[in-house]
């Protein structure tokens, strides 16, 4: 296989990434045709009646009242188990599809599965998973667009040569800002006159989240992506080999998380990062390798901790068992009678 070869193989992978793109806002668009006809039912089943509002500006209303994040995701989990997929005659592939199953028919079914002689029966049954899998994924992922579509005046959008485009100034100014990243205010026009963008699929998500969701769930979402990005920076930087570049680039992010912490006042998980720090088995040894050596040649006369880079002169100690910074406030003040 030659070089360019492989070049064509995977700009056909980004390519089919892109049309994957566009069949969804394909789809997208013949629901709204569906529901601009008063098409979009099932068993008298509307989007309206779904999320309990009387018109297009109701949904917008619905969605920006829901304040925390499992119930958004539960209104989408019904617009796509309700209505979207049934839609498309793909009740079938609606989530927890399998929930009744008992635990004998599903034995019963991975016995008669395993039976099967097909050479290509395997990767006959993962590639029907992944088809699944995508499809159900596509309906997540039109779920909000879709919603955020209808619930505009029809004239603030319009499908034109495989494309769509939204009419921004019927759009917050801070919301255009997001999602476009420059300032409406900049475009002069006369008043009520449209000025249409081109949106692909992954920009449209983007515009009905910001349009449509409220603050608080807005900060949910960005909080979590900032603690998965987190944790796996933090995963990937301790995996590989340990090197003298990684240590020092380590304990840069260290000591940053560390002034975090301190800034924000989070004495309850500094309590716990320093606690940590003395059960450390590596290092609690070097150190009591070194203090070690001056009780034995002082025999037992001087006794030090090394507390950091400071050596601190000991006679006893007390543990107080705490789980958080205020019980270790309380519980020292009560020990030693401090008023």
């Amino acid at each position: 296989m030659t070089k360019n070869k492989l070049n064509t193989l995977f700009n056909n992978i980004g390519d089919n990434a892109v049309n994957n793109e566009n069949t969804s806002l394909d789809i997208i668009k013949e629901y709204l045709n569906l529901h601009n006809e008063n098409k979009l039912k099932v068993n008298n089943g509307s989007i309206y009646l779904l999320l309990s509002a009387k018109n297009n500006a109701g949904i917008k209303a619905t969605i920006k009242g829901i304040t925390k994040l499992n119930e958004l995701t539960e209104l989408r989990k019904k617009v796509v188990n309700s209505l979207l997929l049934p839609m498309a005659n793909l009740s079938k592939l609606v989530e927890n599809e399998n929930e009744n199953e008992t635990k004998v028919e599903k034995i019963k079914k991975k016995k008669e599965n395993q039976a099967k002689p097909e050479s290509d029966f395997a990767v006959k049954k993962s590639d029907e998973s992944i088809k699944n899998n995508t499809i159900r994924t596509t309906a997540n992922n039109i779920t909000y667009p879709l919603l955020f579509l209808i619930s505009q005046d029809k004239s603030n959008y319009k499908f034109e040569n495989g494309k769509l485009y939204i009419n921004i100034m019927a759009i917050a100014k801070n919301v255009v800002q997001s999602v476009f990243g420059f300032n409406k205010d900049g475009i002069k026009l006369p008043e009520n006159t449209p000025y249409l963008m081109a949106v692909n699929l992954t920009m449209l998500i983007k515009l009905a989240k910001a349009d449509l969701f409220a603050v608080e769930i807005t900060k949910t979402i960005e909080n979590e992506n900032e603690n998965e990005n987190v944790a796996v920076a933090t995963d990937e930087s301790v995996s590989g080999d340990f090197t003298e570049s990684k240590e020092k680039q380590l304990v840069k992010s260290v000591i940053t998380f560390l002034d975090y912490l301190d800034k924000n006042k989070a004495f309850n998980s500094l309590l716990e990062i320093e606690n940590h720090i003395f059960t450390l088995e590596n290092y609690g040894h070097r150190k009591n390798d070194i203090t070690e050596q001056v009780r034995k040649q002082s025999n037992n006369k001087n006794n030090y901790d090394l507390y950091g880079s400071v050596a601190v002169e000991f006679n006893h100690s007390k543990t107080f068992e705490t789980n958080n910074f205020d019980e270790l406030e309380s519980q020292f003040r009560k020990t030693f009678a401090i008023k």
